[in-house]
């Protein structure tokens, strides 16, 4: 049974009405004469109201709601093969999680059949946990451009594996900035530096971090603090990592600045053919670090020394200063001694006033082909 409201009977009722008098009037006779028509009839009475009421009319049923949904479009792509992050939903206010937009542009920019760059502009970015993963078109990775600044989520519940932004499978890879910018930050003072466990136990619970098996990276042209500085090393048993050239960067109020690590009784593989240059350094703690007994609880139950062999180190133009007793740490494995280690050109000053500058170089362990050129620290 259809129920009827008062609303829809008066509006049916003067409907039916309107039809009547419009069906009664007498067709026109004398078109343009000037005696006036007879009078309309007075439209019949309305029959009782029945009990059970009929069914409207198709011709006065209600309108259904229109649909209100947005028309689903495929995001504009430039001429020249720029897939910016805001056409596929990101939001640049600092609030909005933006790692599906994200994850959108990447895959749009990795199948693009041509030189593509992936682009976030000007704008304060929200991203969670994010994979950019190849291969991609003709096993070309696309450029990627930032000139927003990206913000990590702050707690870490929010991450499911030990990474923030990663790129996994993927060849010829270049990631550009600027001075003025191009910045993440991942937050870390909200919640990750206040966890106990690095102090209390041989590994962190969860803090997010650099990805073994690297090969050719090439970063150049970023400040970096506070933090730990640029740090290659945190897994046992790590893949080789291949071919890191770090350049003209400045690292400012870090607990390290250059620092290479690995775990003790680390498993055979190779880190090698690493070049740091142009890098200014301003109070950081430890400037120059290579250490193999890495375990910053001080429990690590292996005695065992490090199999990772640290080789074709060359690091040169180093200016700064430092606030610690050591300038220069060369923590090496008795077992894979570390192997060709150039420093030329190396200006670090302590910022203890009146101290000597000599004896501030730190070796343990074997090193073999060690060069120090032109350095002062």
């Amino acid at each position: 049974m259809m129920a009827f409201s008062l609303r829809n009977i008066v509006a049916f009722l003067a409907l039916f009405h309107a039809s009547i008098v419009v069906a009664t009037l007498p067709s026109c006779q004398t078109c343009g004469s000037p005696e006036p028509s007879p009078p309309a009839p007075e439209p019949e009475a309305f029959p009782p109201e029945p009990e059970v009421p009929e069914p409207y009319p198709p011709e006065l049923a209600p309108y259904p709601e229109p649909d209100r949904s947005p028309e689903p479009s495929e995001a504009p792509i430039d001429d020249d093969g720029v897939f910016d992050v805001t056409n596929y939903g990101a939001v640049a206010d600092g609030r909005t999680e933006c790692s599906s937009a994200f994850s959108a542009a990447w895959h749009a920019a990795c199948d693009y059949p041509g030189n593509s760059t992936f682009y976030i502009p000007e704008g304060r970015f929200l991203v969670g946990p994010i994979s950019f993963r190849g291969p991609c078109y003709d096993d070309r990775s696309p450029n990627v451009e930032i000139r927003g600044t990206l913000f990590a989520l702050s707690s870490l519940s929010s991450f499911k594996s030990s990474y923030w932004i990663s790129f996994k499978n993927l060849q010829g890879l270049t990631l550009i900035g600027g001075p003025e910018y191009g910045k993440l930050d991942g937050q870390g003072a909200v919640e990750a530096w206040k966890e106990p466990s690095c102090e209390k136990s041989a590994r962190c619970k969860k803090l997010i971090t650099v990805r073994p098996g690297s090969k050719n990276v090439s970063v150049s042209n970023i400040r970096c603090g506070p933090g730990h500085g640029i740090s290659l090393g945190k897994y046992k048993n790590e893949k080789d990592v291949v071919g890191i050239n770090v350049r003209n960067c400045t690292i400012n109020g870090t607990e390290n600045g250059i620092r290479m690590k690995t775990w003790p009784g680390d498993r055979p593989s190779n880190a090698y053919n690493m070049t740091f240059e142009d890098i200014v350094m301003v109070n950081v703690s430890n400037p120059i670090v290579i250490d193999q007994e890495y375990c910053p609880s001080h429990k690590c139950k292996s005695n065992e020394p490090s199999m990772v062999k640290l080789k074709d180190i060359f690091i040169k133009n180093i200016n700064g200063t430092y606030s610690t007793k050591y300038a220069v740490i060369f923590l090496c494995s008795s077992e894979a001694p570390c192997e060709n280690v150039q420093l030329v050109n190396i200006n670090l000053n302590y910022l203890v006033p009146n101290s000597p500058r000599q004896g501030r170089l730190n070796i343990k362990g074997f090193l073999n082909g060690l060069q120090v050129i032109n350095s002062r620290f």
